[in-house]
């Protein structure tokens, strides 16, 4: 499968409306929570630093799991839960692997105020992660480093899906504000934007990694 069957694959494509309403739902959950928490700053804290990085991290884990196996170009492999069942422990460690990026990140220096790369590092370690699983069940010696072209590809993808999901959620998140009666839609809306505008990077990665298994 070539990059863009894969991105217009309908199991990816459902993975990417899943997470996305997923995260349209949440800027209600989000604005309310945040109200109801008031001037409890331990709360708040928590909240964002802790919570908020969590629910992130299960939306990615979504996408993941609803896009495998096409979101690394391929048609068929090993089942999802012949993965999983090789140990009781996989899903959790994926989800740790996922919530420490999302935690840590804004820690890193330089990087971590480079907001655009967080999902695409999200979603490409994840997915490394997942692969490794793949390539154990299927017994093949892979490697993991997609090549300079794809790394280029990915960056500029990366960068410029990005800056236009953030003006297209600033231009829409008043009127969203206004319909739902929230505070900050534009905010949550733009990481709706940044899944679909940014997910063809974590594409370009998985469809690098699937051609091995081909």
């Amino acid at each position: 499968m070539t990059v863009m069957q894969i991105i217009l694959n309908s199991a990816v494509l459902t993975a990417t409306v899943v997470y996305a309403a997923a995260a349209v739902a949440g800027i209600w959950l989000f604005d309310r929570a945040h109200l109801a928490l008031g001037n409890q700053h331990l709360l708040q804290w928590l909240w964002e630093r802790l919570a908020m990085p969590l629910l992130r991290a299960g939306l990615m884990l979504i996408f993941l799991l609803l896009a495998y196996p096409v979101l690394f170009g391929l048609p068929e492999a090993p089942p999802l839960d012949a993965l999983l069942d090789r140990d009781p422990l996989r899903i959790n460690n994926l989800l740790n692997l996922l919530f420490v990026i999302t935690l840590l990140f804004p820690l890193l220096p330089v990087l971590g105020k480079q907001d655009e790369l967080m999902l695409p590092i999200q979603g490409i370690a994840a997915s490394l992660l997942l692969f490794s699983w793949l390539a154990g069940a299927t017994g093949t010696t892979v490697h993991y480093w997609p090549g300079w072209t794809s790394v280029l590809i990915m960056a500029g993808l990366a960068l410029s899906s990005y800056r236009l999901a953030l003006a297209a959620a600033a231009t829409a998140g008043h009127g969203l504000d206004r319909r739902l009666n929230t505070t900050n839609a534009g905010e949550l809306l733009s990481r709706v934007l940044v899944l679909f505008l940014q997910y063809p990077v974590i594409v370009v990665f998985c469809h690098g990694l699937g051609k091995q298994l081909q």
